[in-house]
This record gives structure tokens, sequence and C-alpha cells, in this order.
């Protein structure tokens, strides 16, 4: 290798050190937030041959419902791969992205040496350990940024050695270079701003006679893609306006709009220099609106515009390196900036991961190469380099720590932004998958206190309160939910479920017929419907409910086994059939065994009927239902002794449950057991004071054995 060699890798080598060991943390997390449903979630990641579908279909299409909106197909086409080639494990895919991230550092190496000289290896260090890109690796659908700038910066690097190059090389480079644009564009939307990247990086990179041909062929390439995504998405914004919850900006008067994005931009500036304070989130009372012309941090965003201006003024002639350097700030910033149109989110840190690479260029452009003075000491601006260096190394490690899952990161985010209605939110979501209830309802009522029209937080909050059974809560948050979205069906769904859960059956009724009447396919809205008919004692009805459900989704064990539930109830013989076809679903399943022996006990099949109950038994030793069912099926088949065993390990486990307390009475009054069947009714009848599991046989019978042994009531 030649000395000259050597010396070229050497800052490759020490760039792919640096980045890899600074964000190695990235590597340790799961998949979080959006990467559930995006990747986790997503069936159209699975398998390969559909990949041509994704072409067709809107970024947050992840079933048969289109979404539209974003489109970003070449994204989605890596997850698929990735999925192609390791599975939903985890590592793979962020491991994909910080080879990205590190790719992106060396075409920041590259260009830089064109436009900064000596101090292209600073900017590229600056670009590989900066802090603000923490949240394009902290999730797997970061991805899409790091496509994007893999796409924009690659283009650019190609376009300036085809500048560099013989006519015939040119031309080969020139086309490789739109084509890495358009797969950026189609990674996301912010790579729109290479035509104009590349023309700056003519007038002021190369500075000789611009190449108008290849701009204009730049520009009708992103004119064709453009038109692909409208065609894919059935408009150029099908979506319409972002919620106001994730942009007010799209919802404000111009003046306020605007005003309110300068001050977005001054935080932006703030997260360069200083990003200590970081977040997930900004959504909805994260950034108030500005109040208007005298706004301290919209003046502070204003001021940030002038001092961009003035530089670009200043260094145009001057130093033109500089000049394309901010150029390629105020470039990367315009179509997410909120300035020109608003976009799907008021402020995300990962939008600053394109607009960095002019940052850190420019950055790197203060220090000068290191010169010793007389007493051998190196220049004071390379040592300030280095400590700064450290420090957003040292910040970016740190930060990774937030990004261990969904909980870490959105407690993190309520840390710098506790008013933010969305952090709240999806804080509350990872508090319930914890089991974390109480804190869980009371991020959630912070959130609807702050945005009372939010939806899908009253509805969750009404999750919370029915599964704690507090059913009134729960009904009053799910209405307040469907006011604000009358034809949520799931809405319609969950609220029916709480209202038969009060015994409201009929109330119930009606909500979900409302629900099959707006989607005749929600077989979610047909079980619960036959859920409700069971409560009002309608088992046929029950049962049509329920085989519609299964009709529309016959895969589904849980819809078949309500089936055979309604089935029994009614004393229909097919459902043991049923329960069959469920264990076919779901092999082993200990409730599904235990319904079917239920059947079979009433079909009178005994010996199998023991069978499946034994099964259950064993599979869930510490149920105290299955021993119940278990002592009803042994007292069916003419085994009292065994039936009795297994009525006292039922109390035994449950011993505050009426229930097994009155079958054993009965069964031990049968056997001549007075004594034994006396203390068991009585003990029924002190842990059912309303009357509703001692019906008048066990009534009856208790008053018998009293007056019997002289007692009138239990001790």
């Amino acid at each position: 290798m030649t000395a000259a060699a050597s010396g070229a890798r050497r800052p490759v080598l020490l760039l792919a050190a640096v980045c890899l060991l600074v964000n190695l943390p990235s590597l340790r997390p799961g998949f979080i937030h959006d990467d559930h449903k995006i990747i986790e979630q997503n069936e159209r990641i699975r398998d390969l041959s559909l990949a041509p579908r994704l072409f067709l279909s809107g970024y947050w299409t992840t079933g048969d419902v289109e979404v539209p909106g974003l489109y970003r197909p070449v994204t989605i086409l890596s997850f698929a791969l990735n999925h192609a080639v390791s599975g939903l494990r985890p590592f793979p895919f962020r491991a994909v992205n910080l080879l990205l991230h590190l790719v992106n550092t060396l075409l920041v190496f590259w260009i830089a040496r064109r436009i900064v000289g000596f101090s292209a290896l600073w900017a590229a260090l600056l670009f590989a350990v900066h802090p603000v890109h923490t949240e394009a690796l902290g999730e797997v659908v970061g991805r899409a940024e790091l496509l994007a700038g893999a796409g924009v910066l690659g283009s650019l690097l190609l376009f300036l050695r085809a500048r560099e190059s013989q006519p015939a090389r040119a031309l080969s480079l020139c086309v490789l270079s739109l084509a890495l644009f358009v797969a950026g564009f189609l990674s996301k939307e912010n790579a729109v701003v290479a035509p104009a990247a590349l023309l700056a990086a003519d007038l002021l990179i190369v500075r000789r006679r611009p190449a108008w041909g290849f701009h204009l062929a730049s520009g009708l390439v992103l004119l064709s893609a453009i038109v692909l995504r409208r065609a894919a998405l059935g408009g150029f914004n099908p979506g319409g306006p972002a919620p106001f919850i994730d942009n007010p900006i799209a919802h404000l008067p111009f003046l306020e709009a605007r005003l309110t994005a300068f001050k977005v931009l001054a935080r932006y500036a703030g997260l360069f220099v200083w990003p200590w304070r970081m977040s997930i989130d900004y959504s909805y009372r994260a950034i108030l609106p500005a109040g208007g012309i005298t706004d301290p941090a919209a003046i502070a965003g204003i001021l940030v515009i002038v001092a961009w201006l003035s530089g670009l003024a200043f260094a145009w002639k001057r130093a033109p390196g500089v000049a394309f350097a901010l150029a390629w700030i105020g470039l990367a910033f315009a179509p997410v900036a909120n300035l020109l149109f608003p976009i799907g989110t008021i402020m995300a840190e990962r939008l600053m991961y394109l607009p960095s690479a002019g940052v850190c260029m420019a950055a790197a452009a203060c220090l000068a190469r290191p010169r010793g003075d007389r007493a051998g000491r190196m220049d004071p601006a390379l040592v300030a380099g280095a400590i700064l260096l450290a420090a957003l190394s040292a910040r970016t490690m740190v930060r990774f720590s937030d990004w261990r899952d969904d909980y870490t990161i959105f407690r993190a985010a309520l840390r710098v932004v506790p008013d933010s209605v969305r952090a709240l939110f999806n804080y509350g979501a990872a508090c319930e998958t914890r089991g974390e209830d109480d804190e869980a309802a009371g991020v959630y009522r912070k959130a609807v206190s702050l945005w009372p029209d939010f939806a899908a937080a009253h509805y969750n909050l009404a999750g919370v309160e029915a599964r704690r059974k507090r059913w009134e809560a729960a009904v009053g948050e799910y209405r307040e939910a469907l006011r604000l979205e009358p034809g949520n069906v799931q809405y319609l769904v969950n609220l029916a479920r709480s209202l038969t859960a009060m015994g409201r059956g009929a109330e119930a009724r009606d909500y979900l017929q409302r629900a099959i009447v707006l989607d005749p396919g929600s077989a979610l809205a047909f079980t619960n419907l036959g859920s409700a008919e069971l409560s009002l004692k309608n088992p046929r009805a029950a049962i049509e409910a329920y085989a519609e459900a299964v009709r529309l989704d016959p895969g589904n064990a849980d819809y078949v086994r309500n089936l055979g539930v309604a089935q029994h109830q009614a004393g229909d013989p097919r459902a043991a059939e049923s329960f069959e076809r469920a264990l076919t679903l779901r092999p082993g399943d200990p409730d599904l065994l235990d319904g079917l022996g239920l059947a079979l006990v009433d079909a009178g099949q005994a010996d199998a009927a023991l069978r499946m109950l034994r099964l259950a038994v064993s599979a869930r030793p510490e149920n105290p239902v299955y021993h119940y069912h278990l002592a009803r099926g042994l007292e069916r088949a003419g085994n009292p002794a065994g039936a009795v065993e297994e009525y006292r390990e039922s109390i035994r486990l449950a011993p505050g449950v009426p229930v097994p307390y009155r079958a054993l009475g009965l069964l031990l009054h049968r056997q001549g057991d007075s004594r034994g069947a006396l203390s068991a009714l009585e003990r029924a009848e002190a842990l059912d004071p309303g009357g509703a599991v001692m019906d008048a046989e066990a009534r009856g019978l208790l008053e018998a054995l009293r007056r019997k042994t002289g007692r009138t009531r239990s001790p």
C-alpha cells in the first residue's frame, strides 16, 4: 500500500470507528413507538412477492385499508428486505440503520473535502456524533431519514464527480446521481430539495458554466416522481391538514402560524448548539402558538433567519464553500420548517438529520488547520473542536439510554415537555403495557384536561377504567370519545362491552347494531353482539351473532369458542363440534378443553368429557373454575367421592366464591352427610347475600337441614 493510499484510508477508518462506537447503543433496543405498526404489525413487509404493491399505497397503509398522506415505498421495501433476511428480530433492522448513518457520515466527509478542505474530517466527525441524530437511530422507522439523506448526499457527490470527469464517464455518473435522488425522494419527501441543492453546488462549488441540461433533467425527474406519488395516493395531500394536536401551525391564522414557525426554528437552532433537553415529541402544548410579533421566541427565530441570510451573503463571494454549507441548511429546512407550508408535525428532532450536514460543514469551516507556534503549541480552535466532539459524543451516548423502550422514551419526553398531550398519551399507553393502570389513568386525565377533544385519550382512559371494573367511569369516557368521533366502530363496540358488563344488555345491543350498520364486516361487533344477547338470556340470537363473527373471521379461536358457549347454553348439540374446531385453531388451550368437556358432559359422553376436563386442570391446576367443572363431570359420571374432592379443591383455591359451596352442599346431602351439607350451604349463603347463587332448591334444603338440626341461622 502506498503512503498516499494509506493516508486516504486513515480518515475513513477513524470516522468508521468513531461513528460506530458512539452510536453503538442504538443497536440495543427493540422496536419502539411507530416501529410497532410500520414494522411489527405490517403484513405488507412479510412477503417480498407483494413488493410491487408497496409502490401503490401510502406509507402508513399496514393492512387492507389504504392510509394516504405519505409515500415512502423505498423505505417500506427496505423493511421487507430486512424481514426476508432476518425475520422480525430488531437487531438486524437497527444494524442496517447504523450502517446507513455510517454511509452518510462518509458521504459528508467526501463532499466536505470539496467544500471546506482540511476541515472535512471535522465536519464528518460532528455529523457522526451529534445528538440530534439520536431520534433517526432511536426508532427503526428513522430509516426514512437515513435513506433520504443517503439519496441526497449520494446524488450530490456523484454530480460533483461527474463535473470533474470526462464526458463518457460523466454521463453515467449523472444518471446514477438522478437515480439516487429518486430513491431518496421515494424514501422520504424531504429529499425533494435535491435538485435545488445540486444547482447550488454547481454555482458555488464547481463555479463553471452550469450544467443546465442536467438540472433540467433533474427537474423533470422530480416532476415524474411527484406524479407517481400523486397517482399512488390519489392526490397531492389526500389526508388533508395535520390534526391540530400534531401541528397547530396548520390551523392558525397566517401571521400567527408563521410566527410560531419562527419559534420552532429558534428551538431547532438551540438544539444544534446545545442539545441537552431533547424529546421524541413536540405536539400540542409542548410549543404554544406565538403570542404576537413581540413574542421573544419568535423574535429569536427571525434573528436566526437574519443571521443565516447575512452569513450567506457575506460568504457568497469570499468563501463559496461556506456559502454552500449555509445554502444547504436553508434548502434542507425549507420543506420541514412550516414556513412555506404546514407539514404533519410542528417539530421533530429527526427532521434535523438532513440540514445537520450543512450545519456540520459550516461549523467545521471555522476550524483552521492545526499549526504549531514557536512554543510548539496546538491551535486553540483544534483543542476546542476536540472538546466539542467529546462533549457531543458523551451526550449522544447518554441520550441513547432514553431509547430503551416506549416507556423510557416517553417518560424522558415528559421531563422536557410535561404538557405535550401526545407524549402524555403515549406514556399512558406504555404504562398500560406494564400493568401500571393508576399511572396510566393519571396521565390520560391530564391529557384530556389539556386537550378535551382528544378522542383517543378518552378511549384509552375508558379502557383503563373498564379493566378496573369502574363501569360508570368507563362508559362516561367511551361516550365522550364517541361524541368526538361518532362513527368510530371500535369505540361503539367497547362502549357496548362495558354496558354488557353492567347488565345493560339491551342498551349494548343498540350500540352494537349501530356499529354493524357502519361496518357490516366487523367480526368484533358481531361477537360482542352475541355477548349482549347472552346477557339478555337470548342464546338463539347469540348463536346467530357469533356464527356471523365466525363466518367473517373463521380463523379466530375466541369467536369459535364464543359460538360454542352460546350453543351449549341453548342446548344445541353442535357445541362440542364448535369447541373441537376451536381447539384445532389453538391446540391445548385449557379454556377450550374445559368448554369442550362441559359440552360433552351435557351430551352424555362422560369418558370423553372427563378426559378433556382433566386435561384442562392439569394445564392450569391453580384455576378453581376448572376444578369445579371437573367436579360436575365426575358427579354426572357417578363418581361422587371424586366430585367432593374436586369441589373442595375449588373452594380451597377460591374460598370467597359461593358456587362450589352450593354444589358441594347439595352433593353431600345426597350422600347422607347432613352436617357437611349444612356447613357448605350456610357458607354459600353467607357469601351470597344477594341470593344470586342460592336458588330455591338450595335455600329450601338449607332451611330443612336447619330445622332438622335445630339451628335457625349459621353460627
